[in-house]
């Protein structure tokens, strides 16, 4: 016996107007579904550049919301055609718009209690008005006189608001959804959107770019085109998503972070933005996220995860931009501080030297009681006497004149020169830092465990580069004092640096 075939058909249908214009997960994707209309107006129009007015009143005896567009309007038939035809529209198949489930009118219901559809056609003088009310099957079409359009274009009025939607949607929170909702096409020129509440008038801008660009090329596929407009930053504390967008230049999805297939590094790290553009994608209906089809879906994963690898060497070469821009400016803070602290230790003439000078603290090496039986951290074997280098760089007097450049970080005629510059270690090994006499740099270890702790907070990382620094001072200076006695040097050093770091660098 043959399988029998049965016809669907909707049993209550009142029921099933209710609930398809309820499943919208946040009022402001129920508002967006008439922004679609609008815009999608203007597409098929074939007319770009064109306002989209959303007007907030939230206050007073009776609130309202509207959406107006400057469109061709529609006539009576037209309005009859939008009530008769729910679930059968006529943008099917037209991929420069979005509106295809014929619902969307249906989206108020999230909102409020009654729908106007207010409109007047290019073709004649009549303004109609379409009114729909919650849970109902029906609406109603009339001749409207109060609300009379004296151009032609629709206006949706959308009325007996719900006490919660009026607290979500005021007009900072309408322009920052439609700005990450509508990005692309805002960008593109395609529409405007202004958004008004009371005297307050508000254009949408799209978000400017931030960091370095990606050069990805588009991407041709069988079932369209992938474009990529990414974006690499240093690491701020800001959120930093990067969008995914279908048809009509329109968010299919917030953050691409959210697929399971990108939950990972890089597209986690806040260091990523921008959008992909794929206008094969198609979104679920009711909430915004991505139809995992078999067709279009695979490509675009396919894609993204070829890119990763270039996104996130992109991510290190900025990071280690901003590393060293960093420590270049945090050095000549360290200078700063250093210069103060060795005029209070009456050592200003040889910062860095290793022997004569006085007997005390502060006058050269600590007194030389106790030989030491190994090799200095800095200075060779025991018994050697200490290298005569005078100081850490030549005075300006000496023939060979003080180290300059992007080598240094220092500056020719700085009153600072002869003062240890803090650069990244290029060889670095398990210590913290080292120190090269020669070149007069305290070099750290950028992949040391303690710099990655600290890196991201200046003040912090200030006052580590400079207790290397005083570290880096205090053993060249005392190649053969006992470890108590290097210990205690370095606790007066440390004391006297930190009085002077200051509070908040720029």
């Amino acid at each position: 016996m043959p399988a029998e075939r049965v016809r669907l058909r909707i049993g209550n249908l009142a029921k099933a107007v209710l609930v398809s214009g309820q499943a919208y997960q946040d009022p402001k994707d129920a508002l967006n579904e008439f922004v679609s209309n609008a815009a999608d107006e203007y597409v098929e129009a074939g007319r770009r550049g064109e306002r989209i007015r959303i007007l907030l009143r939230r206050k007073g005896r009776y609130p309202v919301i509207a959406v107006d567009d400057s469109g061709r309007g529609m006539s009576q038939e037209r309005l009859r055609e939008v009530a008769r035809n729910l679930f059968e529209s006529s943008k099917v198949g037209d991929d420069r718009t979005l509106g295809e489930k014929a619902i969307g009118i249906l989206a108020f219901q999230q909102l409020c209690g009654r729908c106007d559809v207010v409109s007047r056609a290019a073709s004649n003088q009549d303004t109609w008005v379409l009114r729909l009310e919650r849970g109902k099957a029906t609406a109603t079409l009339q001749r409207e006189k109060r609300r009379v359009r004296q151009e032609p274009g629709t206006t949706v009025y959308l009325s007996d608001l719900d006490p919660d939607v009026l607290r979500v949607l005021t007009q900072r929170r309408m322009v920052d959804y439609f700005r990450s909702r509508r990005g692309a096409a805002l960008a593109g020129g395609d529409y405007e959107i202004e958004v008004v509440e009371g005297r307050s008038s508000e254009l949408v801008l799209p978000e400017k770019p931030d960091g370095v660009k990606l050069s990805v090329p588009t991407r041709h596929t069988l079932w369209g085109r992938i474009e990529f407009a990414l974006y690499v930053s240093p690491a701020d504390g800001r959120r930093r998503r990067v969008s995914v967008v279908g048809r009509a230049g329109t968010n299919i999805l917030d953050d691409l972070a959210e697929l399971d297939e990108f939950a990972g590094p890089p597209w986690d790290s806040d260091q990523v933005s921008g959008r992909i553009v794929f206008g094969s994608l198609q979104q679920t209906a009711g909430r915004r996220a991505i139809l995992r089809d078999r067709g279009a879906f695979p490509l675009f994963v396919e894609a993204v995860k070829a890119i990763e690898p270039a996104v996130a060497q992109t991510i290190e070469r900025v990071a280690r931009e901003v590393d060293a821009e960093t420590a270049d400016r945090l050095s000549d803070v360290i200078r700063k501080i250093f210069g103060r602290v060795l005029k209070e230790l009456d050592d200003l003439d040889n910062p860095m030297r290793s022997a004569g000078g006085g007997s005390g603290p502060g006058e050269g090496p600590l007194p030389q009681s106790v030989e030491s039986n190994g090799p200095s951290p800095s200075n060779g074997s025991a018994g050697e006497a200490p290298p005569d280098l005078g100081q850490l760089l030549p005075p300006p007097a000496d023939p060979v004149p003080p180290a300059t450049g992007p080598d240094t970080g220092q500056s020719a005629g700085s009153g600072n020169s002869r003062l240890p510059t803090v650069l990244p270690d290029p060889e670095p090994g398990e210590a913290r830092s080292r120190f090269d006499p020669d070149a007069g740099i305290v070099f750290f270890n950028d992949s040391h465990p303690d710099y990655l702790l600290v890196k991201d907070a200046e003040a912090m990382l200030l006052d580590y580069l400079a207790t290397l620094v005083a570290k880096e001072y205090v053993i060249y200076n005392n190649p053969r004092a006992e470890s108590g006695e290097i210990g205690e040097e370095l606790v007066r050093m440390l004391v006297r640096v930190r009085r002077h770091i200051p509070k908040r660098t720029s």
